[in-house]
């Protein structure tokens, strides 16, 4: 044994890039797989090997026809799996059988690799297998046996008896269940099942003692078949925290995942990660559990999962506090799963929602049409009521559920979509919990439907612009209104209902007045006393006129009556502000009387134009610190086609005067006084903060900015609310024109070259984009640009920006960015056409990518790369250019993680100067910090752009080693590599040239061409020659 044993190569830990011992292709073993398992079984061992390796060239072709027809062919002897005095180690009768232990198995392949001329040991030991039990000791005795074979001077391990199948001790069956995972197992991952008497064949650097085996955790081969790299923690013994373990998986691809405690329970939360998973596990009772986690690929069509690893979880205490609804799904929160499922930029990321005051809110964005649905669940809550707890609203394709919890607690939300007819499946849930003894909302009502507030229905039906868009209308002395423009001739009706009040058919309609003046229509409510009350809308059926549908309705909350009253008042036609309005072209106004009480500081106001015209607003105050430079700061002003809209912020509670005034069109510039409101706040709580002095009115998209030239915004609203700091606009251009957009605040201090370097613009046919990503959380203004028929820039319209999220913090743009960013149709006329990369942006998860083009055969091009921490002679040796069928190609591998620019110039080959214009740009991102990507080799200019490099590609290379160059090109005599020596490469049949040159005592090697032997050569490339310390570096990057 020791002349095998002194030939043991140790391996190194394992990298988490391949599961095998050693390159294979299984592609490549694909006739051999299918020939080998055909292979009919003959008499004698010799014989099947003969056969076998009819189609086996190479050592390695030899043990894996081997081991394929073993694993396809031999079933476990199950009489042995209990009594080892049954085990046959001789092959002769293992091949008759057809049947063997783990003794048999490796007896058979040891005999058939020896006929085949393999070195192959057969290893006895220790296992983790059928009949372990989780932590448990092992005696003197082994249980198993398995091969190590000798392939290109190392020794690998294998386990044919785990590669077979399984045995079910539930029916006395072996079934057939092939495993690739134990062909060549890399032996960091095989001493995770496999103990050797021997500690030499664990083929480890540190061997690990049977202590270490014992103790430590056994990932199954389930775990990396799944994909999956690496659990946390890695010990098998894990203590509760506070009554609490967390555990993780990491993976290569986005998978489901479930657990059980002790086989049955399932006290944790679970959420997906983009590659993964985490657990939080919560025992309910002190002591030992046994864990065990289960995966399934997301596409599978399978409904079980499979166990892949299982932990010993030890608790001391627990948590009494905590408690895990019975509702509550295993998977927790939003994940990659609920935006593949099409429910996207969900408010909520965290799986708990923490609320201090018994209310919180979760809304997301619907990728498609869909009905959906909110229950909230706890044994405080009775059945039935699930929804009376959550308040839904509906805007456009954005769904957001308000919850009220009735007292303190732990409560599972759930969210469901509609699969069918009345039918509904959850796709997300959360655990919401509040912790405060104070808290006891009331439920909404029950004659509340869902969504409540202005909905797509409603606009459907004819009412439009409702002058409260928000679900809930908060009453202080038990009056309210709301507003609409009528679409068409249209009947209305409404019912005001309650819970707890006594309102019939005729209390109901005297409580609630309808004042229309033309297509406007105001619904004022005077509630009888204090409460809740939905407010339902029903329009008249266009199909039977006498018969009236719902359309939507509002919640109506009032806390406080002075004076209760069961008769509604009479409500008197009061002009809106001025009986001129109409004359000065201002009409369907959403508010019809004079006073405008705002119970939270804020309020709005629209009107319609009959014609286009310019207006403004001014808010005026008799408070003695109210000066004229204040009278614009609390409004914002939208101006979309003919309808003009304010809105109005108050920076305390009092009296407010709002003054409204037209352009005059004889004389433009003099605004005349067109209407004016009374604004009354009586909480003294408020207090708004002003609107940016950048801020120009009127925000967001208006005439103005048609008439520059942008249509068809994507961004219809003034005010742009971002939750991680990042946004984008877009508009159509009718016809190529400048444009730039800068990023202005008065919060944050930004210089005129910081105001351009948090916006990414891309240009495309006729769309232009703006992304635009916050320094940190505040206040912005994003003004944008466009160029005049003159050739210089003018302002054409701003978008508010706000981010309130603290932890918002995104770096600078690289200097060097240019916009518009990636291809456009500048590059267009540069020559560079159909890009490989439409997007601006590139991300890379290992510091390399490749970008080409479509060149013009005129047209000569060059890029670069840079980096704020980069110097310029640098910005060349980090890209391979190489031009082949009319494309040209850039590839790039970065030195290090960070953001960088890749720069793309074209000149006319007409033009014999060395100057070239600019192009595009992209901009490459990489947050891998374990790339270090060496440079290319020096390209000089004698280097054709047609030449194709297949190897060396690194511009470093090792010392005192052997090199194998190869290289692609025509029209040459000649080439050479020049060290210490000349090295000539020769030519092959399929055009490369070859060979292999030595570094030793060269501190550079190049590469010299001809195309005529009796003219010199050409210096077209060069290396340089380092240490080892350098090659491990590169090594490293390939390996991250």
């Amino acid at each position: 044994m020791y002349h095998l044993l002194k030939n043991i190569l140790l391996v190194y830990p394992w990298d988490k890039s391949c599961l095998k011992s050693m390159p294979v292709n299984l592609k490549n073993f694909e006739k051999l797989d299918a020939y080998t398992v055909q292979v009919a079984k003959p008499n004698t061992v010799e014989e099947l090997v003969k056969s076998l390796l009819k189609m086996a060239r190479t050592d390695l072709e030899k043990v894996r026809a081997i081991w394929m027809w073993i694993c396809h062919h031999i079933e476990y002897d199950l009489e042995a799996l209990e009594d080892k005095s049954k085990w046959c180690g001789d092959p002769n009768q293992i091949l008759v059988t057809g049947k063997g232990a783990c003794e048999g198995y490796a007896s058979l392949f040891e005999n058939m690799c020896r006929l085949a001329g393999i070195k192959s040991v057969k290893i006895g030991g220790y296992s983790k297998g059928h009949c372990y039990d989780l932590g448990q000791t092992f005696s003197d005795e082994t249980n198993h046996a398995w091969n190590a074979v000798y392939l290109n001077k190392k020794w690998h391990l294998l386990d044919s008896t785990w590669g077979a199948g399984l045995a079910d001790k539930s029916n006395s069956k072996f079934n057939f269940r092939y495993n690739e995972f134990y062909f060549l197992t890399h032996p960091a991952l095989f001493i995770e099942e496999h103990f050797p008497d021997n500690q030499n064949w664990q083929l480890l650097q540190v061997p690990l003692s049977l202590k270490q085996f014992e103790g430590n955790l056994c990932r199954k081969s389930s775990f990396y078949n799944a994909g999956l790299i690496a659990s946390y923690p890695e010990a098998l013994e894990v203590e509760t925290v506070n009554g609490k373990a967390t555990f993780t998986i990491e993976g290569h691809f986005p998978a489901l995942f479930s657990f059980t405690l002790n086989k049955l329970e399932k006290p944790g939360l679970l959420t997906l990660t983009k590659h993964g998973m985490q657990l939080e596990v919560y025992p309910q009772a002190s002591g030992r559990h046994r864990l065990e986690l289960y995966t399934k690929p997301y596409d599978s069509t399978k409904e079980t999962y499979e166990s892949i690893v299982e932990y010993i979880i030890y608790c001391g205490s627990v948590d009494p506090v905590f408690k895990i609804p019975r509702e509550l799904d295993v998977v927790v929160g939003p994940s990659w799963l609920t935006d593949k499922k099409g429910f996207l930029q969900l408010t909520c990321r965290d799986p708990v929602i923490n609320t201090p005051d018994g209310r919180c809110t979760i809304g997301f964005t619907l990728a498609k049409r869909n009905v959906v649905i909110a229950t909230l669940h706890s044994d405080l809550i009775k059945p039935g009521d699930e929804r009376r707890y959550v308040l839904q609203t509906l805007r456009g394709n954005r769904v957001e559920f308000k919850i009220h919890l009735p007292q303190q607690g732990h409560y599972a939300l759930k969210i469901h979509n509609s699969t069918g007819q009345g039918k509904f499946e959850c796709f997300c849930n959360y655990l919401i919990i509040c912790t405060n003894p104070d808290v006891a909302w009331p439920p909404f009502p029950k004659k509340l439907q869902n969504p409540v507030g202005p909905t797509a229905l409603m606009e459907k039906k004819g009412l439009l612009q409702p002058s409260c868009r928000d679900p809930i209308i908060y009453s202080e002395d038990g009056h309210s209104s709301i507003s609409f423009t009528l679409k068409e001739n249209i009947k209305i009706v409404t019912a005001l209902l309650n819970d707890d009040a006594s309102l019939n058919d005729c209390g109901g309609k005297r409580h609630v007045t309808h004042v229309q003046r033309g297509q406007h229509l105001e619904i004022q409510a005077r509630l009888p006393q204090t409460g809740s009350y939905v407010l339902q809308i029903f329009a008249d059926s266009k199909t039977s006129p006498t018969n009236f549908e719902y359309i939507c309705n509002y919640l109506i909350c009032c806390s406080n009556i002075d004076t209760a009253s069961t008769e509604a008042p009479v409500v008197p036609h009061i002009p809106v502000g001025s009986s001129k309005t109409d004359k000065k072209g201002f009409i369907q106004p959403s508010q019809l009387g004079q006073v405008i009480d705002s119970p939270d500081g804020r309020c709005s106001l629209n009107f319609s134009l009959d014609k286009d015209m310019s207006c403004l607003a001014t808010l005026h105050s008799d408070d003695n610190n109210w000066n004229s430079q204040m009278e614009r700061r609390y409004i914002l002003q939208t101006h979309k086609q003919r309808q003009v809209e304010f809105y109005i912020q108050l920076p305390k509670s009092g009296s407010y005067e709002l003054r409204v005034y037209a352009d005059n069109k004889y004389q433009p510039g003099n605004y005349e006084l067109v209407c004016s409101y009374l604004i009354s706040c009586l909480n003294p709580n408020v207090a708004w903060p002003p609107f940016p002095n950048i801020l120009q009115n009127p925000v967001g998209p208006t005439l103005l900015s048609e008439k520059k030239g942008l249509f068809q915004p994507s961004q219809a609203e003034p005010i742009i609310d971002s939750n991680d700091g990042r946004s984008s606009l877009s508009f159509t251009l009718k016809k190529e024109i400048g444009i730039f957009a800068r990023l202005q605040s008065e919060e944050v201090l930004l210089t005129e070259e910081g105001e351009r370097r948090h916006v990414i613009q891309v240009q495309r046919q006729n769309r232009v984009e703006f992304h635009i990503q916050l320094p940190q959380a505040g206040m912005y203004v994003l003004k944008i640009y466009t160029e005049s028929e003159q050739g210089s820039f003018k302002f054409a319209c701003n978008y508010l920006i706000s981010c309130v999220n603290a932890q918002v913090k995104w770096p600078l743009l690289p200097l060097e960015l240019c916009n518009p960013v990636g291809p456009s149709y500048f590059s267009d006329k540069k020559g560079l056409l159909r890009p490989s990369h439409l997007d601006p942006t590139i991300q890379t998860d290992d510091g390399r990518c490749c970008v080409s083009f479509a060149l013009d055969e005129k047209i000569e091009v060059v890029a670069t790369l840079h980096s704020d921490d980069f110097t310029s002679e640098e910005s060349r040796r980090y890209i391979f250019q190489v031009e082949k069928e009319g494309r040209v190609e850039f590839e790039i591998q970065l030195p290090k993680a960070g953001n960088y620019v890749l720069k793309v110039c074209t000149k006319k080959k007409s033009d014999l100067s060395n100057v070239y214009d600019y192009a595009c740009n992209y901009l490459l991102c990489c947050s891998n910090t374990k790339i270090r990507w060496p440079f290319f080799p020096m390209r000089y200019s004698a280097w054709n752009m047609s030449y194709e490099l297949l190897e060396p590609r690194t511009g470093i290379l090792p010392a005192n080693s052997e090199v194998q160059f190869r290289i692609k090109a025509k029209g040459l005599a000649a080439v050479t590599v020049k060290g210490k020596n000349f090295w000539p490469l020769t030519l092959s049949r399929d055009g490369f040239w070859e060979g292999v040159c030595s570094t030793a005592g060269s501190k550079d090697i190049q590469v010299l061409v001809t195309n005529n032997l009796n003219k010199n050569y050409a210096l077209v490339l060069s290396y340089q020659v380092k240490g080892a310390v350098h090659q491990r570096l590169i090594e490293s990057s390939y390996s991250s």
